[in-house]
């Protein structure tokens, strides 16, 4: 098993760029040449809150990440939300209109049955409907019950929904989710918030360095201050990490050439304390980036609340292609539109 440790998000793109050229192993795959490690991955993140990709090399979407965080937190699975910040995502939809592995309801309102999940956008009720279980409430829930619980899990996987179709024959499907389950952990030692990702299968530049680790530890900062802790250590597990030959090669040697990298991070004085608080927020930001981008509304707006604000000035920065100023320093360096 491959071990690894690194301060933040751009040493671990340096990093495991190496060892994916040092070791990585060719196989076909979707009839495409794929470069994957042998044996399973375990990254350890020191520093959640260097998150931002900085590496020129990398050409780093920036506004994907944020509209992908704030579409999983909303519990939607639309192609009409995601698409606009990223058109490709619809090569991955069986019908063109959701993302039927797409996170957000399996995380805000998982329900177990056969029926493939269509979450979209409704003002009135974005998460909660009868026989559905908001698992964020759940972690929140079980940090009360227990400040030390170790049941503050959230699963992605849904078997009635993945395994098999209504003939009972293994589903066939553009998109089975990567991601399979979330642990959220109290430190012993030091009190801090601690998450571990787990991963049935990883794309090295479209999957962990685009979206997938900025998505957890962006969660993992926000449920920090929801559950009245500090940010702690994150880690990723993936049994098979990997990239495609065709697409990537150049990058991740690009990326492997670099000698120096640093990480730098930093940390929102938030408002919100509570999952309800946050709530509250999160859904005046959906309805404010829906009305944005239907050119129902042309002003920036103020949450009250710094991490809400960054937050919405990216998603305004890639909409109406205006300069902002973020309270993050690190994202006035990365303001491109």
């Amino acid at each position: 098993m491959f071990t690894a440790e690194y301060e933040g998000i751009n040493s671990f793109l340096v990093g495991m760029a190496k060892v994916l050229l040092d070791h990585g192993v060719e196989r076909t795959t979707r009839e495409q040449k794929c470069w994957e490690l042998p044996t399973p991955v375990m990254i350890k993140i020191k520093n959640p809150l260097a998150r931002w990709v900085t590496i020129p090399e990398r050409k780093w979407n920036l506004s994907l990440p944020y509209a992908e965080s704030l579409w999983l937190a909303l519990g939607r699975n639309d192609l009409e939300f995601i698409k606009y910040y990223l058109s490709s995502m619809e090569e991955f939809s069986d019908d063109r209109e959701y993302l039927r592995g797409g996170y957000g309801p399996r995380l805000r309102c998982y329900n177990g049955n056969s029926n493939d999940y269509k979450k979209a956008w409704n003002e009135n009720e974005v998460i909660f409907q009868n026989q559905e279980i908001d698992q964020f409430y759940y972690v929140a829930e079980s940090f009360k019950r227990d400040p030390f619980t170790r049941q503050g899990i959230i699963t992605i996987g849904d078997p009635p929904k993945d395994c098999f179709d209504a003939n009972n024959i293994i589903k066939q499907t553009k998109d089975l989710p990567c991601t399979r389950l979330l642990q959220f952990m109290r430190s012993p030692v030091d009190q801090k918030l601690n998450l571990t990702v787990y991963m049935r299968s990883n794309d090295f530049i479209w999957g962990a360095s685009a979206v997938n680790m900025f998505n957890y530890m962006f969660m993992q900062e926000y449920f920090a201050s929801i559950l009245g802790l500090k940010v702690g250590e994150y880690y990723h597990i993936a049994n098979n990490f990997h990239y495609y030959d065709n697409r990537h090669r150049e990058l991740v040697e690009q990326l492997a050439s670099i000698d120096q990298v640093s990480d730098t991070s930093y940390c929102y004085n938030k408002k919100f304390q509570s999952l309800t608080e946050f709530d509250t927020l999160l859904k005046e930001l959906g309805q404010w980036e829906q009305d944005l981008r239907m050119q129902q509304s042309t002003e920036i707006r103020d949450f009250g609340d710094d991490f809400f604000n960054d937050w919405a000035k990216v998603l305004f920065q890639k909409i109406k292609k205006e300069t902002v100023v973020f309270a993050n320093p690190i994202l006035n360096e990365l303001s491109i539109y």
